[in-house]
């Protein structure tokens, strides 16, 4: 998704950051403001501001001038950038958003290290990203969720506006983004869906009319991997053009001597395409249409049960080491996406009219080795996991030629959405015991599923007759496996309106509020069991009823409710300093979890989200540091989470976690360091406290800190909330120096996190420790080739730290993060 293919000319003498740096530093090496760098209302057609900053509508048939190079690099870092946001649905300076919000340019992406949506957590405090079971989560100031099967993120995922609920298709790379923004605090007035813990904004690249070119970059890193990427811009006419994108990764696996079903592991392979068309017939309406694919076989979800519990060792289950396991199961994950969506733009004398819809199809089959160890236990097998989703949003918003424009800005709109995704089905295949035998092995099963095996395989039934004259196959080859099918759907209409009125030259007022109806339910839930090749499974429970708790629910359900917004922002000094307060409140709708082996299909009730936020952005010494800061309260109710027992349902549980409440400090800071003394020095700084509890957690479930069996009704109130360090920050410097045929860059980075658990229940043998990794990198540009190099090292302290946790039965099963990972990169822009 973020996959860069950067613009290295840092050689431009005229950018989005002001004038370059001269030798003597001094103004030239200022930030510049949203004063000079926007117009006040920059969704208005009427205004001509930077082609780069804003669409290209009404700027006639005539070109841009071409922007000339200076004889000589300026060294001013990539990191320093001005970035225009569209936190707010139209496009703004980012120092004038009165929310708290990062922005990244490609460029800045590329110097701190980041090339993917998982990176993202080492730049932005307060921020994690994890990936488990081939799912991820994410994480912004102690809201998120792990609730991730057939349920949606608590951190919403957006590319150029079109919204992203498949989980395993949230974290991928993709090339030629313009930009990134990660919106922090609920977002339930204006992205409004399940937003309750932020949002991620990712802005593609535009077919630009005038500028043809094309950038190819390749490179080649630790563990034989290479990755490659081309994006090319093709003007057909003044008004027509095209755009095509395009990546293809392949390497080994980190996990060196790993080996699933005694084989090596699969080399990786990603690859994908966006291809956009831009016609704007008109100069009042722009018309942008996408298509894009990809696709990705990888692994899996390696488990490494570095741990196992008392009954995994009972059972044989060796401990793995760090960076290599070894699994019964064929690891596999195959992922692949296909989206269609399209935006036209249609600006009026008084309003601007934004449409955007897509059709997604997303699909990733992939198994799992569920007690993470050669022993032939327990597997998931997922050949059938798709996601189809189609979406379309209408967006007013005002402009110059709005009535009280001068005083007032007003943004409104519809969103619709609808989802079908699960298992079709999900096999879940235990050893190869004879189901009359669980009870003798030690393994007692539910009522539920007793009585469906008893009346499946008991005297005198087909199945039963066939496993007498089949006997037990030999250790390894499963004779039966239980399946399920799992679909889940949902539809959902909200309409939402967003009010900002200036009260007097330095206070604003913004009210704003979104009405949400979402109906969700089980479209199918069933339970079969398949003996050997027979040709049909046979049915053995089809679920008509939900679970919460243990008391029986509908399995479809609506929910309903209007989430406010108030905000001030004031101005109150001579320059561009902004400080802000806002009150609003936050709605995720109910869930189910339709994959329920012999317990009914789970529900969780809607989360509801109140915040309260303050926040200061300004600008310090001469304009060359930049420094935004906020502090933040949010009480949460009904905290959706999951859980994972074969002892409570099969697999994964869903349930409410009560009340939670999330509070902290973060800041970002940017600067040049010291123009006047050292050109080209450049500095980012950002830090996150956060107090993260569950303030009433009574009856949780969990595995015993002792016996590790799982059990209900454990008080974890008080407890810390999960995937929440308490103190996390990062550390970058860049020093650039220009010369007369390009110019060089050394930067170096570190990121510190305090650690955290990964269970409610705070159990130390399923938390992340406090960890540090370091990062550095070497880059020159040649100018006249429009051609750079960079060599670049990632965890180059060999810090052992996990990406995400699935604790079983058996133990936990650790995602674990990449070691050391050095390489090379070359790009060429023509």
């Amino acid at each position: 998704m973020l996959a860069l293919l950067a613009n290295r000319a840092a050689a431009q003498a005229d950018t989005q950051t002001g004038a370059p740096a001269s030798e003597g530093g001094g103004d030239s090496a200022t930030f510049s403001t949203e004063e000079s760098s926007l117009p006040e209302n920059a969704d208005s057609a009427a205004q001509e501001p930077p082609a780069e900053q804003l669409p290209s509508i009404g700027l006639g048939d005539e070109p841009p001038p071409p922007v000339e190079k200076s004889g000589r690099s300026a060294p001013v870092s990539r990191m320093v950038e001005e970035v225009i946001v569209t936190a707010q649905k139209r496009e703004e300076a980012l120092m004038s958003v009165p929310i708290s919000v990062q922005a990244f340019s490609p460029e800045a992406l590329e110097a701190r290290g980041v090339s993917d949506q998982m990176g993202l957590a080492k730049i932005v405090p307060g921020m994690d990203v994890g990936s488990q079971a081939g799912f991820s989560t994410v994480f912004i100031r102690g809201v998120g969720t792990d609730a991730w099967l057939t349920a949606d993120p608590s951190v919403a995922a957006y590319v150029d506006g079109v919204y992203y609920s498949f989980t395993p298709s949230v974290i991928q790379e993709f090339g030629a983004v313009k930009r990134v923004e990660v919106l922090k605090g609920p977002q339930g007035t204006l992205f409004g869906r399940n937003a309750v813990g932020g949002a991620i904004n990712v802005i593609t690249k535009d077919p630009d009319f005038f500028n043809s070119e094309t950038q190819i970059e390749t490179g080649y890193q630790s563990f034989n991997t290479y990755k490659n990427r081309l994006y090319t811009n093709l003007p057909l006419t003044d008004n027509f053009a095209v755009n095509l994108s395009a990546f293809y990764n392949s390497g080994d696996s980190y996990l060196e001597g790993s080996t699933s079903a005694g084989k090596p592991l699969f080399r990786e392979i990603g690859s994908g395409v966006r291809a956009k068309v831009r016609w704007a017939p008109l100069d009042d309406l722009d018309m942008k249409f996408a298509f894009m694919r990809t696709h990705g076989q990888i692994n899996g979800a390696m488990p490494s049960n570095l741990d196992p519990s008392p009954l995994g060792r009972l059972l044989g289950v060796q401990p793995a080491d760090k960076y290599e396991t070894h699994v019964d199961e064929r690891l596999y994950l195959d992922t692949d996406s296909t989206v269609y969506s399209g935006e036209i733009l249609k600006n009026f004398d008084w309003l601007d009219v934004k449409i955007i819809g897509s059709d997604q199809h997303h699909e990733a089959p992939y198994n799992y080795d569920f007690d993470g160890s050669i022993r032939p236990l327990v597997s998931f097998d997922i050949p059938v996991h798709y996601g189809n989703i189609q979406e379309a949003e209408l967006q007013l918003l005002s402009n110059q030629g709005t009535p009280g424009s001068d005083w007032l800005t007003v943004t409104g709109g519809v969103f619709f959405y609808h989802n079908q995704q699960g298992f079709d089905p999900i096999k879940l295949t235990v050893a190869n015991l004879d189901p009359r035998k669980l009870s003798a092995a030690g393994i007692n099963l539910p009522l539920g599923l007793s009585d469906a095996l008893e009346n499946a395989f008991g005297p005198g039934s087909f199945l039963g007759g066939l496993l007498d004259n089949l006997g037990i196959p030999s250790p390894g080859v499963p004779f039966y496996s239980i399946s399920n099918v799992a679909l889940v759907e949902t539809k959902s209409l909200s309409e939402y309106l967003q009010i900002t009125a200036k009260l007097t030259d330095w206070v604003s007022l913004t009210l704003g509020g979104r009405y949400q109806s979402e109906e969700r339910g089980v479209k199918e839930s069933k339970t079969r069991v398949q003996v050997l090749d027979l040709p049909q499974p046979l049915t053995v429970i089809d679920w008509k009823k939900g679970r919460d708790g243990v008391q029986p629910e509908p399995l479809s359900s609506t929910t309903k409710g209007f989430k406010p917004k108030v905000a001030l922002d004031f101005h109150p000094f001579d320059d561009d300093t902004l400080i802000y307060a806002s009150w609003q409140k936050a709605l995720k709708a109910h869930a189910y979890n339709a994959f329920a082996i012999y317990l009914r299909p789970a529900y969780v009730k809607p989360e509801n989200t109140t915040a309260y936020e303050v926040g200061l952005k300004t600008t310090l010494f001469d304009q060359t540091t930049r420094l935004s800061t906020a502090a933040f309260w949010y009480d949460i109710s009904d905290l959706q989470t999951q859980f994972v027992s074969l002892l409570n349902g099969g697999a994964v549980s869903f349930e409410n976690a009560g009340n939670a409440r999330s509070r902290g400090i973060d800041f970002d800071l940017t600067s040049l360091l010291f123009p006047s003394l050292l050109n080209g020095v450049a500095m980012t700084l950002n830090g996150a406290y956060i107090d993260a509890i569950y303030t009433s957690y009574p009856h949780g479930s969990g595995y015993n800190k002792t016996t590790k069996i799982f059990s209900s009704n454990n008080d974890y109130t008080g407890n810390r909330q999960v995937r929440t360090p308490k103190w996390s920050g990062s550390l970058a410097l860049t020093k650039t120096w220009g010369f007369d045929m390009g110019s060089l860059e050394i930067g170096a980075n570190y990121y510190y996190n305090s650690g955290f658990f990964y269970t409610a229940s705070n159990d130390p043998d399923y938390e992340q420790p406090a960890y540090h990794t370091v990062g550095a990198h070497i880059s020159f540009h040649y100018d006249p080739w429009d051609m750079g190099v960079k060599v670049f090292g990632e965890n180059l302290s060999e810090t052992f730290y996990t990406n995400g946790l699935l604790v079983t039965d058996f133990g936990p099963n650790y995602a674990v993060a990449p070691p050391r990972v050095v390489g090379v990169v070359l790009d060429w822009k023509f």
